[in-house]
Formats: C-alpha cells, sequence, structure tokens
C-alpha cells in the first residue's frame, strides 16, 4: 500500500512540472504566417530518403519526374506528395552547386542534407512551392541562393561561414525562419527587390557586415532575430512599408538598425538595441516610426541623418554613452501630443505626479526638436515581466507547479491513510 501511494505521489509531481512547464509552449515563435501557411506546409508522411550522393541538377517539371524515374526521390510534386530530397551529403569539388533546380513549380523539399565545398549548398532559380529544411549549407560561397520564387519555406538550415549566408532575390510570400547565419564573411540573410515575406526567429551573428542586410524591399516583416556581434544589426536601404519589431542587436560595431536612402513608411518597434556604437540609424529617411525599444549603446542612441517627419515614441534610453539622440534632420516628431520617451538624463520634475516631465526634454543637433511629454520612467522594464528576467519566471513556475501538486498528493495520501485507519 505505501509503495502505491509513493508511485501515485512521484507520478502527480511529475505532472506538475509538466503543467508549469507548459506556459513555455505558448512563449515559443510558431513561425508560420496564417497568410501563407496554406501554401507553404507540405505534408510529411511520404517523406523518403533519397539515393543520390553525387551534384543534383533538376531543369523542368519535367526533370523531376526522370529524377524520380531513376529511383532518385519519392513523390509526385503535389502538395500532399511533395518530391523528396533528404538526407545527402554532397561535397561540390570547389565549383558549381551541390543541388541545383530551376523552372519548377512543383511541389519540393530538401531536407537534413550535408553540403558544403560549393559556389552554391543549394541553388533555386525560377522556383514556387518549395521547403528547404534542416540543411548545414556551410563552407560554400552562398550557403543558400533563391532568385526568383514564391511561396517558399526556408527554416532551421544552418549556413555558416560562406561568403553570404543566404542570398535571396525577387522572393515573394515566403517565410525564412529559424535559420542559423553565423561568422559568414560578408551577410548573414540577404534579401532583395523582395515582397510579403517574413524573416522570423533566425540567429545571424558575428558576420563581417550585417547580419540581415535589406534592398529595395516592401511589406517584409523582420521579426524575433537575434542580431548580435556583426558590423550591423539590421540594415535596410530603400525600403518601405517594413516592419521590424521584436528583434534583439547587441554589441554590433556599427549600427543595431539602420535605415537608409529613401526608406520611407516603415516601423521599427519593440527591439532591444543595446552596446551597438548606434542604436538606431535613419540617414535620408521619411514617415518612419520608431516606437517602444529599448537604446542603450556605446556612442549615440538615435541618429537622425537629413530625415524628415518621422515619429520617434515610447522609447526608452538609457545609458547611452555619448549622446540619447542626435537629430540632424526636420519636422521629425518625438511625442504624440500625449506622451513621448523616457530619457535617462533628464533632469525636469513632475510636480503633479501624472508621470509627464513638466517642462520638455530637448533633443541635440540642428533640428532644434523638442520631446514635449517626457515620460518620468521607462514603459519598457522587461515586456510583459515586470522587470522578472525570463528564467527567474520560468524557475518560479516550475516550482510552484512541483509545490502545488505536492501539497495535493500529501493531502490525497492523508486522506487515504484516514480511510484505511
Amino acid at each position: 500500500m505505501k509503495s502505491n501511494r509513493k508511485t501515485k505521489t512521484i507520478i502527480l509531481i511529475i505532472l506538475g512540472i509538466f503543467i508549469a512547464l507548459s506556459p513555455i509552449e505558448t512563449i515559443n515563435l510558431n513561425f508560420k504566417s496564417s497568410e501563407f501557411s496554406d501554401n507553404i506546409s507540405l505534408d510529411n508522411e511520404n517523406l523518403k530518403i533519397s539515393k543520390v550522393s553525387g551534384k543534383i541538377h533538376i531543369i523542368n517539371n519535367s526533370g523531376w519526374v526522370d529524377f524520380r524515374n531513376d529511383g532518385n526521390c519519392t513523390g509526385s510534386g503535389t502538395y500532399s506528395d511533395p518530391y523528396v530530397i533528404k538526407d545527402l551529403e554532397i561535397d561540390g569539388g570547389g565549383s558549381g552547386s551541390c543541388i541545383k533546380i530551376e523552372n519548377s513549380n512543383v511541389y519540393f523539399k530538401i531536407e537534413d542534407c550535408t553540403l558544403y565545398n560549393s559556389r552554391e549548398g543549394i541553388y533555386l532559380l525560377n522556383i514556387n512551392n518549395s521547403q528547404i529544411i534542416d540543411n548545414d549549407c556551410s563552407s560554400n560561397n552562398l550557403g543558400i541562393d533563391v532568385e526568383n520564387g514564391k511561396n517558399i519555406s526556408i527554416s532551421g538550415n544552418t549556413v555558416n561561414n560562406n561568403w553570404y549566408g543566404m542570398f535571396l532575390v525577387w522572393i515573394n510570400n515566403s517565410v525564412i525562419s529559424g535559420n542559423t547565419a553565423n561568422d559568414n564573411s560578408e551577410m548573414g540573410i540577404h534579401l532583395w527587390s523582395s515582397k510579403n515575406t517574413i524573416i522570423s526567429g533566425n540567429i545571424a551573428c558575428i558576420n563581417y557586415i550585417n547580419g540581415i542586410w535589406l534592398l529595395n524591399n516592401s511589406y517584409i516583416t523582420i521579426s524575433g532575430n537575434t542580431l548580435n556581434d556583426n558590423w550591423g544589426g539590421i540594415n535596410s536601404l530603400q525600403g518601405s512599408n517594413n516592419v521590424i519589431s521584436g528583434n534583439t542587436a547587441n554589441n554590433n560595431r556599427d549600427v543595431g538598425i539602420g535605415l537608409a536612402d529613401s526608406d520611407i513608411n516603415n516601423t521599427i518597434s519593440g527591439n532591444i538595441v543595446n552596446s551597438n556604437d548606434i542604436g538606431i540609424s535613419l540617414d535620408h529617411n521619411a514617415y518612419n516610426f520608431i516606437l517602444e525599444n529599448i537604446v542603450d549603446n556605446n556612442n549615440i542612441g538615435i541618429y537622425l541623418d537629413e530625415s524628415v517627419n518621422n515619429t520617434i515614441i515610447l522609447n526608452c534610453f538609457t545609458t547611452n554613452t555619448l549622446f540619447n539622440v542626435l537629430d540632424l534632420g526636420s519636422d521629425n516628431h518625438w511625442d504624440n501630443g500625449i506622451r513621448g520617451n523616457y530619457w535617462d538624463d533628464y533632469t525636469g520634475l513632475d510636480a503633479d505626479s501624472n508621470g509627464i516631465g513638466d517642462v520638455p526634454y530637448n533633443i541635440l543637433g540642428s533640428a532644434g526638436s523638442q520631446d514635449n511629454f517626457p515620460l518620468m520612467r521607462c514603459p519598457l522594464p522587461l515586456r510583459g515581466t515586470g522587470g522578472i528576467p525570463f528564467e527567474l519566471i520560468i524557475l518560479i513556475l516550475v516550482i510552484s507547479g512541483v509545490v502545488v501538486i505536492g501539497v495535493a498528493a500529501l493531502l490525497l495520501s492523508r486522506r487515504k491513510r484516514k480511510r484505511i485507519e
């Protein structure tokens, strides 16, 4: 009987730990866009290991048929039965592409391959409806090169020690998520002339130039990426209507997040930009929004150069070493008529205790700007946690779950013992 009670108690405690940890599942990002998921989520039931081990070059939809008929893959190229290339190791021999696919609009998947020593690990040209998942495309010139495609999912890949980790041109309605692009000699992820695409949850660190480099893109969402120890974290040129949110860009030698050369109508929100030379930079831009960022950098927090009609509000400027901001533009707005930003060096008072400083905060620079409603406290302690570190929250959840279920088990055990007695 005692053994039974002990077993049940252990089971209940384990269940408590599971329940306590279950919120973590809701915290993890699910990098799936409802707008694109119907197009790019392929069925996993038909995945089988490919037979080939040399370089692969497939041209046109008919090329897939020949490839399958030669016994090199399975599938029929449909949504529910895609062609699959899987579990290959290919040495490119210093030239060409390990896997090259062009002029294809059938459904296919490249998964769990190791591709190295080539010009491109994976090269897709004029491609629709594909998934590139969990491949290691390191030590090439270009890890993954996609030119002209739509409905493409690139997720979970490793593209380290290349010239460019990913080189993506004319990509539409696609998702690039959960990849690792470190130690590349140029860019981690390069996106050029693309639309309606999500770049989320990637790690792009220690790249010689930029973690993420954007050129002439629109309606791109860049969210939840980690971009540390590069020359620049995220840099965008000539983009419009893009959203850069929830990223961490720390310890970059130049700028954490930068927009330049006619970037307009973009939103930079909810990012952590710490210990960069410059946190956020706008250079010759207009009508952008910089909201709710934590800005704590080695030199300048936010730098505006010949940029006009941008709105910068609800940010926290803390211990930027040289200047919190420098505004060399015109007609930029540092408050919305109700609230402005938090400045760690603001010396004004709040006589009526309404959380807004009684005198404006003067912005350095030739623009002569002011924050007319400076905040007395940072509105962003640690987003959603009240300043409690995330790891501590998880520990509290675990301990709470164990204690609650443990107490319940003890009470249950005592009740049963009383019944027996």
